[in-house]
Formats: C-alpha cells, structure tokens, sequence
C-alpha cells in the first residue's frame, strides 16, 4: 500500500501544468487588427495567431478601447501579448519581442493643398498648422523627440480623424496604410497629400515580461518560418491588396537610401525596383544564405536609424568610421568610398589644405553622411548639410548655392550625368577621406548571421563574384 501511495504522489509530480493561455489585446487599428463580426481580426491578428497555433500556444483575444489601458495591462502581466506595438529604442527592453509581424509608414498628411508644395523637409514640416496626433502612439512621441510643437493632441484616432476631416486642423500624423484603411473609399486619392515621411515601423507582438523566453521563442520561429513562405504576405494581401512587397517585413531588415551608384531606386508603382552595385553584393549574399530579403529604400536618417536599435537589421553603404564603429556589427568591406572636394569650375576656387576649405562662405554635403561628420569633427564653421539625398546637395552646387561640394567621386560622376552636367565644369580638389564602406546590423542581431554574411561575402570574393558585380557598375 506504502508503494502504491507513492507511485500515485510521484505520479501525479510528473504530470506537466498546463500554462495558462495568453491573454492577447488588441486596438482598433485597420487594417493590422479590427472588429468584423464580432471576431478580432486583420493583418497582426491572423498572422499572431497562426504563429501561436504553430508554437502550441494557447492564445484569448480581445479587442481594447483604449490603448494606454491596454500597454499597461501588458507591461504588468502576467501572460499578456498586445498587438501592433512598434518596436521603438525606448520601449524595447520593456517587453519580450516577436516579429516583425507587420510594417508601417508613418508621414504628416493635408487635407488639400494648402498652398504649399509637397513634399516638405522635415524641419519645413514643423512651421506647419496645427498637426492632429494621438496621445501616446508612437506616430507623436516620435515628432515631440524631432521637436514638434506644432501638435494637436487627440485621446483617439477616430476623434483626430474626425477632426481632420471636418476641417478642425487641416493635417494629420497616421500610419499611411491605418488612415488610407480608416478613411471613405476614394477620399485619400481626392483629398489627402502627403506632406512629409518621417519613419519606417515595424510592428511586433509585445508579451510581458513574466512570459517564458522558450515561449517567445517558438512564436518568433513561428514568424520566420511565415515569413520565408510568404504566408505573412499572402494574409497582408487578404486585408491590404495594395500593399506593395517592399512594404512587407522580411526575416531581416535591411535599409539604404538614394545614393547612386551604389544604390537607388528605378520605375514606379508594379515597377519599381531597388538597384546599385552594393544592392548587388547584398542580393548575392543573400541567395548564398537561402533567403532573400527585400530592401526599404528611404532616406538616409530613417536607414540610420532603425539598425541602431531593431533586431535583425541593418543599413548599407555605410563608412566604417571611428566614430561608428561601436554602434554596428560589420560585413564588408563591399566598396571604398574617396571623398574630395569639387567646385564649379567657372568659381576659379582653389582648394588644397582643409584650411582653405574653411574659409569658403558654405561647403555642402548630405546630412548624417560620414562627409557630414567629418566636417563638424574638423570645425568646420561654414556647413551646409540641409541636403537629405546625394543628389540635392549636388544640384546646391550646380545651381551656385554654395561654394564647394564634399561628395564620393563615383557620386559626382554618376549626378552628373543624370543632371546632364560635363566633368569639365566642375574642379576635382584634394582627397578628404579615402574609407572602407560596409554592411552594418544592428548590435542585437545573432552572432551567427554575421558569420554567416562575412562568409559568404569572402566566397564571392574568393570565387570571383564580387569581381564580376565591380566591373558590371564601374568596369576596370
């Protein structure tokens, strides 16, 4: 009976408990996640809940009225998810992460025209009328930290749409696919501009922190693996049938602006592609990984910025400098970057020691750029970086707005003949700087993924790949 009594008492201790389902939340934020029926679905509903289901997770949904309610209640816990959270450098350590499951646009709207020309600079952005915005959400804490004041807070999206909408201000902050979503069939092609871009989002499940690792884990497998076999496009699809691929994450995020020939964009709408020689190199080494992932083309801050904090990222063609160099991990080099000074030819300047670079009345080059550090390292008084693309500050020198230019050569060459402007009429000064250019992710990216990019970078240049990608752009 002794015996008997305690195989029962063991038996019953080897008997798994079963952990209690996750509560996941949600807000009424088409097309990511809705009410239709009386069921909790959208774009980051269905695709959290098949990869919940693949994780054997169970799983309680619910949609929230208000969202300040609905992120305290997951930061506290226990066994909390919440939807649509873009994941952000200030709320990353506050929750455990699995995503992307969705990406978003963020940009300032008018209604009309208003008599202005679109789109504007961001700091043009900020002299505006009054900006419509909901307290709280990521699209205003973003433009409170560049400095907004021109803000009119909302406790709702419905309510700053409304207000939008019935000529109470006459621009909004929004998610570019939530307000197209939100808004009457046809109105955002009649009405509405777009005034400024201003981020690229990605938005994850958030769980609490009191959820087990080994679960996020299974979830964020999950994701990948519906990622990889287009399952999280063909949902995004289903909700959004517009959605443009390069608007749908990738197992990687990988992010570059508009600096030819390197990499930049060609053709519109069904047609457009992302192209350069280091978009090459990129797109080669990940057909050697298995998987290729699409690439965002935006501005060059809005490429900086997410690999400074976003898992499984990265920008290219990034300078490896000094000053960077503990921000990123590195794959490279995949090209060299010589930039020098150049003037209009007709200035008759002469430019032959930094000294005599700095007292010239303005020297141009885009901001964030390394060229744009290396002058503010160098106390340089006389900058004008006000240029968000290589091209603009080109043209500040061809249209005589500044006196010298500090750019790449290969850039120089390639602006000016898209700008139909002769080599001969500009003035090729000394070599500034002369830097490797790499692949650089994000800090939290795996060990393993850098390994495995380096690796195959180094057989492309073993084989004769990269080579062959070289002479292609800039011959021999």
């Amino acid at each position: 009976m002794i015996l008997v009594a305690l195989f029962a008492i063991n038996s019953c201790h080897r008997e798994e408990v079963k952990p209690s389902p996750i509560q996941l939340s949600g807000i009424e934020f088409t097309p990511n996640c809705f009410l239709k029926n009386g069921e909790m679905v959208g774009i980051d509903t269905d695709i959290a809940d098949t990869a919940m289901q693949m994780a054997g997770v169970d799983l309680v949904k619910n949609i929230s009225v208000s969202w300040d309610d609905a992120y305290a209640a997951t930061l506290t816990g226990p066994n909390r998810a919440l939807l649509t959270v873009g994941y952000s450098a200030e709320r990353k350590d506050l929750f455990k992460w699995a995503g992307p499951i969705s990406q978003g646009m963020y940009g300032i709207f008018a209604k009309g025209n208003q008599g202005l020309t679109f789109p504007l600079s961001i700091e043009a952005s900020k002299n505006i009328g009054s900006i419509a915005v909901v307290r709280n959400w990521l699209e205003t804490t973003t433009l409170e930290n560049l400095g907004f004041q021109n803000l009119r807070f909302y406790d709702t999206y419905d309510t700053a749409l409304a207000g939008f909408m019935n000529g109470e201000v006459k621009f909004i902050a929004s998610d570019f696919f939530h307000l197209i979503s939100a808004l009457p069939s046809g109105y955002y092609l009649n009405e509405v501009n777009v005034v400024t871009r201003y981020r690229t989002v990605y938005y994850y499940i958030a769980f609490s922190k009191d959820v087990s690792d080994a679960v996020v884990e299974k979830v964020q497998k999950a994701v990948e693996i519906l990622i990889e076999n287009r399952t999280t496009a063909l949902i995004m699809k289903k909700y959004f049938p517009l959605m443009p691929t390069d608007y749908i994450p990738g197992t990687i995020q990988l992010f570059t602006e508009v600096a030819p020939p390197y990499n930049y964009g060609t053709g519109h709408d069904t047609t457009r592609r992302v192209v350069g020689s280091s978009v090459d190199v990129v797109n080669a080494i990940q057909a050697r990984n298995g998987y290729v992932n699409k690439i965002n083309l935006t501005t060059w801050t809005d490429a900086y910025t997410p690999p400074q904090y976003l898992p499984n990222s990265a920008v290219f063609t990034t300078a490896r400098t000094p000053q960077r160099e503990s921000m990123f991990q590195w794959v490279g080099p995949i090209c060299n970057f010589r930039a020098v000074f150049y003037t209009l030819a007709k200035s008759g300047i002469k430019i032959e020691t930094l000294a005599q670079a700095k007292a010239l009345k303005s020297v141009a080059t885009p901001k964030g750029w390394y060229t744009h550090d290396f002058l503010i390292q160098n106390n340089f008084a006389n900058i004008v970086a006000t240029s968000v693309t290589s091209q603009e500050a080109f043209n500040q020198l061809i249209d005589g707005k500044v006196e010298a230019l500090l750019m790449t050569e290969e850039d120089i060459k390639w602006l000016a003949d898209v700008r139909g402007v002769l080599i001969s009429d500009l003035t090729q000064h000394f070599e500034a700087l002369n830097m490797d250019a790499y692949i650089a992710f994000s800090l939290n990216t795996p060990a393993k993924t850098i390994q495995q990019w380096q690796t195959n970078l180094n057989a492309m240049k073993a084989d004769g790949a990269f080579e062959s990608i070289r002479k292609k752009w800039f011959g021999n």
